[in-house]
């Protein structure tokens, strides 16, 4: 009687076993190949590349998938993590409502989103939906998108996409855009400080009615110089005559001495309005001209100096602008993503084999213990 208890113990016990072994083989089974809700899966690579002042600048595959992008690494990096932020999710529902797109139906209770979900539950929802990977050697980047019919994934995919590409717009913007604005209003700055040196140079000239007062000192100062040239040969005939008269009040000498007097006379003049506040004052003049043009110059060189940086930088920003290379655009899904099904029933049942492997061995071990 106790070899019969005993025989069918072992028996019940085998059975447990076999059914306990087979429930999740079971169970798995019918929610992964039935009732699970059909998933759709869509891919798509870009690369985000900078601009190159080089010749080779092509967009030919060898260059976009080359070193040239590895310039670019630190951008996708940012953009890797921008893909899965918060504001990608807030952005997304101006294209669909996620928790309308995925919200749960018919009996499987495990795929989309609750009625009640909260935004953190949408958020990690979302996360899980897409899949963000880069190829540090190569630079591609690759987007993929789960949804719970076709035309839902390939939407996703293309938002992504036309995430990525604002992204990168507002990424030259940042950069670029405060330093040329900042370059440009110096240009226009610089350029109403010469209209004004210009035009006070202008005026200078117009209320002493010179266009050059440094050519006229000079001319003036040549004029004083041949009077006094004349005023020393007159001398020497002077000289000479008084040696040939005895009479000193001949109207010869008389004649000479006064055109000398004339002269002296006609040099102090000159010379008097040359620097005389109430005359030419042409030293009061030449500072005021030498500083007007000295300003003129200046602003001038500023303003052509302004207009050099305004340009590099326009130049740079171009050649440093980064965009967007779609190398594999998204395709609608036609058949379902058959990978989650074999990959989730494999996974439960390697899950269950360790877990039951393991409480084995412990109970192995207890009796082990025990005997």
């Amino acid at each position: 009687m106790k070899l019969f208890k005993k025989g069918q113990f072992k028996k019940n016990k085998k059975r447990l076993i076999i059914i306990a072994f087979s429930l999740p083989f079971f169970l798995s089974s019918i929610y992964f190949y039935s009732i699970g809700r059909n998933r759709y899966f869509v891919r798509s690579d870009i690369v985000v590349r900078k601009a190159s002042n080089n010749s080779q600048n092509s967009l030919d595959i060898s260059n976009i998938i080359g070193a040239g992008n590895q310039s670019s690494m630190e951008d996708a990096l940012f953009l890797q993590t921008y893909l899965e932020s918060p504001q990608v999710l807030k952005n997304l529902y101006k294209v669909f409502d996620i928790k309308k797109v995925f919200k749960k139906k018919g009996f499987d209770l495990y795929a989309g989103l609750s009625k009640n979900a909260s935004y953190e539950e949408k958020y990690d929802f979302f996360r899980k939906q897409i899949s963000i990977s880069l190829n540090e050697r190569s630079g591609i980047m690759r987007i993929r998108t789960i949804a719970l019919d076709p035309k839902t994934s390939y939407k996703f995919n293309s938002f992504l996409i036309d995430e990525s590409e604002k992204f990168i717009n507002n990424l030259n913007q940042s950069i670029f855009l405060e330093q040329l604005d900042f370059l440009n209003k110096q240009v226009l700055k610089n350029s109403i400080r010469l209209e004004k040196a210009n035009k006070d140079l202008s005026d200078f000239q117009k209320s002493n009615k010179s266009l050059d007062a440094i050519s006229e000192a000079q001319i003036t100062t040549n004029l004083i110089s041949e009077l006094e040239s004349q005023t020393v040969r007159l001398k020497v005939e002077l000289a000479a005559i008084k040696r040939q008269f005895v009479d000193q009040n001949s109207p010869e000498i008389i004649l000479l001495e006064d055109q000398i007097a004339e002269l002296k006379n006609q040099i102090f003049i000159e010379r008097d309005l040359l620097v005389n506040p109430e005359g030419k004052n042409f030293n009061e003049k030449i500072i005021n001209l030498s500083k007007l043009k000295a300003n003129q110059k200046f602003t001038n060189d500023l303003y052509i100096e302004s207009i050099k940086a305004a340009e590099k930088a326009s130049v740079d920003s171009i050649q440093q602008q980064r965009f967007l290379a779609i190398i594999t655009d998204p395709q609608i899904p036609e058949d379902e993503w058959m990978n989650w099904r074999h990959r989730g029933f494999l996974t439960v049942i390697s899950i269950f084999l360790i877990t039951f492997s393991l409480v084995k061995f412990i109970l192995g071990m207890a009796d082990s213990h025990k005997n």
